[in-house]
């Protein structure tokens, strides 16, 4: 995990050198990184409930669900989490937040309508693992630039195909400062499109670290690797249609119980292959031997 956050504050000293070396001083630069890190940290979660139209959900509503989180979270002694459901029919899991007193788990309709009780606690020890591991503060911080790249590429691309259509030349003339300022986008739009691309590779890595760390601590403090591993079949064997990637959009760090779109390269995947969380959980099950 060290070499990859290295390589991703390697990444990130690139653009930062690269835009001071172009002329832009740091009192431009230090407060510009700034506000994207507040972004990221305050506004995240906020986004991700939207893009998923998941709902805050008290113990009336859902009293199984706050039920079996109320015993993780008391057998890991960590603060309870707000509670989201979102519509999606895709069974899945994920935690949203910035520190372990300001974090939800958002739980999809499809994995409460899939799962038995047993199972769902084991789902949800992987995401109260997530919180113990601080993972959404990590995931967040570390991915803040990447995701402010990805979005700046976005913003330019539109600025540039809203102004690229054919106009007379009187009307060309008067618009020379937006010409000149697509002739300046376009190797823009490139670079951080580019940059925030690579930038996905360590992040990826990253994350795929963190899913397995959730897996084992979740299987430690449950003592049942063996449920969570059949869990993870169930719900990969689901064949549900599922919906684009929270992290595989490049828009929110979020840690979720599995990918909601695996990647046919696993060096491009958000998640390991659930083949591998089941082998690795396997190896818990198998008793130790003594001499």
């Amino acid at each position: 995990m060290i070499a990859v956050l290295a390589m991703l504050a390697l990444m990130y000293g690139v653009v930062v050198g690269a835009v001071l070396l172009a002329g832009v001083g740091w009192r431009y630069v230090v407060p510009v990184v700034l506000l994207v890190i507040l972004l990221q940290w305050w506004g995240a979660e906020w986004f991700a409930r939207e893009m998923t139209g998941a709902r805050i959900v008290d113990a009336d509503e859902e009293p199984e669900l706050h039920g079996v989180l109320n015993r993780l979270c008391a057998l890991n002694d960590v603060a309870k989490p707000r509670v989201a459901v979102s519509p999606d029919p895709v069974p899945n899991a994920f935690t949203l937040g910035r520190s372990e007193r300001h974090t939800t788990i958002v739980v999809t309709r499809g994995l409460l309508d899939m799962l038995e009780p047993d199972e769902l606690g084991a789902a949800l020890a992987h995401e109260v693992a997530h919180i113990r591991h601080r993972d959404v503060a990590i995931m967040t911080l570390a991915g803040s630039l990447a995701i402010a790249m990805a979005w700046g590429a976005r913003v330019a691309r539109d600025f540039v195909r809203r102004n690229s259509k054919p106009v007379p030349l009187r009307q060309e003339i008067r618009d020379l400062p937006v010409a000149l300022l697509l002739a300046w986008l376009y190797p823009l739009i490139i670079i951080l499109g580019l940059w925030s691309l690579l930038a996905q590779l360590p992040l990826r890595a990253l994350g795929r670290y963190r899913e397995l760390a959730a897996d084992h601590d979740a299987a430690l403090q449950t003592g049942q690797p063996a449920l969570l591993a059949a869990t993870l079949l169930k719900i990969g064997n689901s064949g549900v249609i599922p919906r684009a990637d929270l992290r595989a959009t490049a828009r929110v760090p979020v840690t979720g119980l599995v990918a909601a779109k695996p990647a046919r390269l696993a060096w491009w995947s958000t998640h390991p292959t659930i083949a591998r969380r089941v082998d690795r959980l396997t190896a818990l099950s198998r008793p130790t031997a003594t001499p």
